[in-house]
């Protein structure tokens, strides 16, 4: 299927979008606005938008540990293996306040339980933080001023 130039330029413009069509000398006034964010408006935001990528990588990496050391104790893995050791030696240290929530009728089962919630609490945690941070930043385009050119 070929577009004509009409076509992709309705695609990128919001005037042609929007069915104004501009013509004449306040037409090329119109399009050369361009909305400019403060200097410290755009700084903030992206600091913001930057730590709050961070805050959900952290938040990925701890539940990412949490649930691959609950596979490693359900899947018996070796645990005199080095590296099986230090991924739930450091799983172990991020659940401590979930460790025994709740008690089943299996260890594996109850570890599988309790550490599973703490991974999903992490990441909500996490993103709820991210979501704050995110938001501080977009406060700070909010302060934006049209400059005309």
């Amino acid at each position: 299927m070929t577009e004509t130039r009409e076509e992709r330029a309705s695609q990128t413009d919001p005037a042609v979008r929007s069915g104004r069509r501009e013509v004449g000398p306040d037409a090329t006034h119109a399009r050369s606005q361009q909305t400019v964010g403060t200097g410290t408006g755009t700084a903030l935001a992206l600091a913001a938008g930057t730590l709050a990528r961070l805050v959900r990588l952290a938040a990925g990496v701890v539940a990412a540990i949490i649930v691959t050391g609950v596979l490693l104790v359900v899947l018996n893995a070796n645990p005199t293996n080095d590296i099986v050791s230090a991924i739930h030696d450091a799983a172990r240290a991020l659940v401590g306040p979930f460790d025994g929530m709740f008690t089943l009728d299996s260890a594996k089962a109850t570890l599988a339980v309790n550490w599973g919630i703490a991974a999903l609490v992490y990441l909500m945690i996490g993103g709820l933080i991210a979501r704050v941070i995110a938001q501080i930043g977009i406060a700070g385009l909010r302060r934006r001023r049209v400059v005309t050119t």
